[in-house]
């Protein structure tokens, strides 16, 4: 009875920080797009002010104004699909890698109406290129390496591959991959597992040759 007790509690302080972690991961999720969507009103604020000033023919209070909401505009200006969340996500760890200067090549084929859930989505490749991220750290500049690749394989399947170089070391016990910063299983490949399932989809992750290979499938309900 003791020992199905510890077990359980065991269990419970697992479940509870994969939740905690998620959670916070979503909140960084949430305030990066909302960071996004707000620099899209404040430029079209901008133009607003620039069309006045432009009726004014004031030439330099248009130079100094420009400058100033230029200094302030956050360096998230890539654009890689049509849908917006998605893109926002993809960009804010694209800037990551750019400021560690980690090749990140990415190639994503993507409406602006998804057949799967956005958010769901949006914390699966949040949960892929944090993992991508971290493992980059570990490596020599010359090894370092993000790929990524997303697509509508059809009107109900949307496929996920992101592949990153890593030092070497992988910890998998019964094909479930166990973190490198805390005892317990990865919390990152979990939760892909977890919405990958919930999606009606599947996942699979490899590792050879110093690559490690993670690929999502989702499935629509139609």
């Amino acid at each position: 009875m003791m020992a199905n007790i510890l077990n359980k509690n065991k269990k419970l302080q697992q479940e509870n920080l994969f939740l905690s972690v998620q959670q916070e991961r979503y909140e960084n999720l949430r305030s990066a797009i909302e960071d996004a969507r707000q620099a899209r009103h404040d430029i079209r604020h901008h133009f607003i002010q620039l069309s006045t000033m432009a009726k004014d023919g004031d030439l330099e209070k248009i130079k100094e104004y420009l400058q100033n909401a230029m200094d302030k505009i956050p360096n998230l200006t890539y654009h890689f699909c049509e849908n917006q969340s998605v893109d926002n996500v993809i960009g804010y760890y694209y800037a990551l890698a750019q400021k560690e200067e980690i090749p990140f090549a990415a190639r994503v084929d993507l409406p602006k109406e998804l057949s799967v859930d956005e958010m769901d989505l949006c914390l699966i490749l949040s949960n892929l290129l944090e993992n991508a991220l971290e493992a980059s750290r570990k490596t020599t500049a010359a090894q370092q390496q993000i790929s990524l690749e997303i697509y509508q394989h059809s009107a109900s399947i949307l496929l996920i591959r992101v592949e990153n170089n890593f030092d070497g070391t992988i910890k998998e016990k019964n094909h479930l991959f166990h973190s490198t910063k805390r005892k317990g299983l990865g919390i990152g490949t979990q939760s892909v597992r977890r919405m990958a399932e919930k999606n009606d989809g599947s996942c699979n992750f490899t590792y050879e040759d110093g690559v490690f290979t993670a690929k999502v499938m989702l499935r629509a309900d139609l």
